[in-house]
C-alpha cells in the first residue's frame, strides 16, 4: 500500500490500494472521492474523505480525529485550520453514535460545537443532532444544553459529581 508524505503529513488509502500518483491526484482535489488515513507525527492522526461537490466546492469530511502528545491545548484547532488551508474547502464531521455514558467518557461533542461556533467546521452529523451551515443561535444553544445535560446526568448517576454527595 502506497504511503506518501505530503505537506508534512503522512497519507495513505484507508481502504484498498492507491498508487502514489492516485494518492497525489486525490490530495490535490482532482480524483474521485476517497477515504484517506493521515498522521502528523506526535500531533494527530485520523481519517478523512475528500471530494468535490456538485457545485464544484471541495468537501472534507472528518471521520476520525485523534490528538497525540502531551500538549493537547490548541492542537485540534490547529489541525482543523491546517486541513482547511491544505484543501481549501468546507469541513464536515461525521461523529460516531455514542451512548450517553460513552459520550461522557470519551466523547468530544462539546469540542465540535465549539469548533462550529468558531467557524472551523461547517457542519456535523451524529445520532443526536446535526450542525449545519447557517444554523441559528437559539438552536445551537439548545444543542449545547442537551450535551451538557447528558454529561451532568451521567456523572450524577455514576456518583462522579462530588457536589451530589
Amino acid at each position: 500500500m502506497a504511503e506518501i508524505e505530503w505537506k508534512g503529513i503522512l497519507w495513505k488509502a484507508a481502504y484498498g490500494q492507491l498508487s502514489v500518483k492516485d494518492l497525489l491526484t486525490v490530495l490535490k482535489g482532482y480524483g474521485p472521492m476517497e477515504i484517506l488515513e493521515f498522521e502528523k507525527p506526535a500531533t494527530c492522526r485520523g481519517q478523512v474523505s475528500l471530494c468535490v461537490s456538485t457545485d464544484g466546492t471541495r468537501e472534507i469530511t472528518i471521520h476520525e480525529l485523534e490528538m497525540q502528545g502531551e500538549k493537547r491545548q490548541g492542537q485540534g484547532r490547529a489541525t482543523l485550520r491546517e486541513l482547511r488551508k491544505l484543501f481549501k474547502g468546507e469541513i464536515y464531521v461525521e461523529y460516531p453514535d455514542l451512548s450517553a455514558a460513552q459520550e461522557v467518557l470519551k466523547g468530544s461533542l462539546l469540542f465540535w460545537v465549539k469548533m462550529y461556533r468558531e467557524a472551523l467546521i461547517d457542519g456535523l452529523e451524529c445520532g443526536m443532532f446535526c450542525l449545519y451551515p447557517e444554523m441559528g443561535e437559539a438552536e445551537l444553544s439548545k444543542i449545547e444544553d442537551q450535551i451538557t445535560t447528558i454529561s451532568r446526568n451521567d456523572k450524577t448517576a455514576s456518583g462522579g459529581d462530588e457536589s451530589q454527595r
